[in-house]
């Protein structure tokens, strides 16, 4: 986005700077260069829309739908519990268990997909408390194995940023373990002046990555997002920096 913000101001000076033979010509052609540049924007913008409103539509349906059946759920199985212990009969005691494994089974079902589709402990841990949850979920028959590390004093951001913490490092994550092709990754976060840094590294990981379409589709979602920008820094390290000064 800001690179696209600093073309407007070029085109003007050229124009302040052409001669009079040439400014029909150029003038033209800049006029199609700001044309291009204000579809540029209006994309972006576009896409921005859509990112909010998804990400509005997860935390609703995560708040009002599956945090309130989580609840449910544990209620019953707590239930279940209480009427195990007093029940005398072998046959309720074998259906209540059979209940309660069912249950604990949906309740990890219901877990996964409440941490990928919003995860609503990001509210009390923070972004990168949240990354961690996800990795834990995620760490049972992955193919990956991944070490992240918090560096330094990570405060609490504006809602926005701390959202586009988590869905990045989840995304990227997810790209990276169906690549088949990394045995580990190493995620680390650090707070940096008025920017956050996300470095994930790993043999040829820019190599790889830069096979796959759903990184190439990925790299232009990030590009279309204010404050933020992906880095290739080598062939092993890619850093995702977001900008909170604004």
């Amino acid at each position: 986005m800001k690179r696209l913000d600093d073309i407007q101001p070029l085109i003007q000076d050229y124009r302040s700077k052409i001669s009079a033979n040439e400014s029909e010509l150029t003038n033209k052609i800049l006029d199609d260069y700001e044309e291009l540049l204000h579809l540029f924007k209006q994309k972006n913008a576009m896409i921005n829309h859509i990112w909010d409103f998804h990400e509005n539509e997860k935390s609703f349906l995560a708040k009002y739908t599956l945090d309130p059946l989580e609840q449910i759920l544990y209620s019953s199985l707590l239930g279940i519990r209480t009427l195990d212990r007093e029940t005398q009969s072998d046959s309720t005691k074998e259906y209540l268990a059979s209940l309660k494994k069912e249950i604990e089974k949906q309740l990890e079902q219901l877990k996964k997909a409440s941490i990928s589709l919003y995860p609503i402990c990001m509210q009390d841990l923070g972004p990168y408390g949240a990354i961690k949850s996800l990795y834990e979920l995620l760490k049972e028959g992955n193919k990956i194995a991944i070490d992240i590390d918090f560096k330094g004093t990570l405060k609490r951001q504006p809602h926005k940023i701390e959202i586009h913490i988590f869905r990045f490092s989840q995304h990227l994550i997810q790209i990276i373990d169906n690549l088949n092709a990394l045995t580990s990754l190493s995620i680390s976060i650090q707070e940096k002046e008025d920017q956050i840094i996300l470095t994930f590294e790993g043999e040829s990981l820019a190599e790889q990555l830069n096979r796959s379409s759903k990184y190439q589709l990925f790299k232009e979602l990030v590009d279309s997002i204010e404050d933020v920008e992906i880095l290739e820094q080598n062939e092993c390290q890619i850093n995702l920096v977001l900008q909170t000064n604004n």
